[in-house]
């Protein structure tokens, strides 16, 4: 199914130099749990009905920002059997958006799995760069001039919707699979305030493969965009089905004491 591998693309995915703002985005370390279902009607042939879960957990820490993601659902089928799906991801990324370690891992209910671990390093911040797998082994990726790193841009697309910017498009690298590099168009609305005086934006990105003429995006992603970095009323659309993740429980993360 080529839809998994963008079931995490998340973190959202779904962060920069700050020097242009007022004060620097702050994320807030934060563990958030989403409850799924399907989005959109049942189709012929498709999904009838979807129960699952997303947990998505961000945390600074003195070197850098540590990711980890799990994403699992079991579907209803037309034919009448069940589709199960689980996909764990987990991430380091440094503090000056120049390295990337990843481990990804789905799982299917026919036993399947996939895996991708590896490193991506960039010659300097804003420069090109080299991704080496370790799984699959010898497998590498060259990286162009302005590729960023998954909290790189949610940093990016934050600082853009406080700045009153409304279309923005970044290269970014997840680590997922042999396409996990992807142009991410965004489209940023109005704020609104959310829960404690905290602004939020709705935010849609569509996913496109690099130097491909198809303007049909991969997946696409819309959610409301709170300005400590966490995700509310998510909607992630496989082009097939829909699924929807409802925020159920936000959990504050501790900070690190770094010296």
């Amino acid at each position: 199914m080529a839809w998994h591998r963008h079931a995490l693309s998340l973190v959202v995915a779904l962060t920069w130099s700050v020097a242009a703002v007022a004060a620097p985005v702050e994320l807030l370390s934060h563990r958030a749990a989403y409850r799924l279902s399907l989005a959109n009607p049942p189709a012929a042939g498709g999904f009838l009905s979807v129960r699952g879960a997303l947990v998505m957990e961000w945390r600074s820490s003195c070197e850098g920002w540590l990711s980890a993601q799990q994403l699992g659902f079991v579907a209803q089928t037309s034919e009448g059997s069940d589709v199960t799906f689980d996909v764990r991801f987990s991430s380091w990324e440094s503090l000056d958006n120049t390295q990337l370690r990843f481990n990804i891992r789905s799982f299917d209910g026919s036993g399947a799995s996939e895996e991708f671990r590896g490193q991506a390093v960039l010659d300097a911040p804003g420069g090109p760069g080299l991704v080496r797998y370790a799984v699959p082994a010898g497998t590498t990726i060259r990286l162009p001039s302005g590729t960023v790193f998954p909290t790189e841009h949610l940093r990016r697309l934050i600082d853009s919707a406080r700045d009153g910017q409304r279309f923005v498009a970044h290269e970014v690298f997840d680590g997922s699979g042999p396409e996990a590099l992807t142009r991410v168009a965004a489209v940023i609305g109005a704020p609104r305030q959310g829960d404690g005086a905290i602004r939020r934006w709705p935010v849609h990105l569509a996913y496109y493969v690099l130097d491909d003429t198809d303007a049909t995006p991969q997946f696409e992603l819309t959610f409301q965009l709170a300005e400590d970095g966490v995700l509310h009323d998510v909607l992630l659309d496989y082009g097939d089905f829909a699924l929807r993740a409802d925020l159920e429980r936000v959990e504050r993360l501790a900070e690190p004491q770094c010296q």
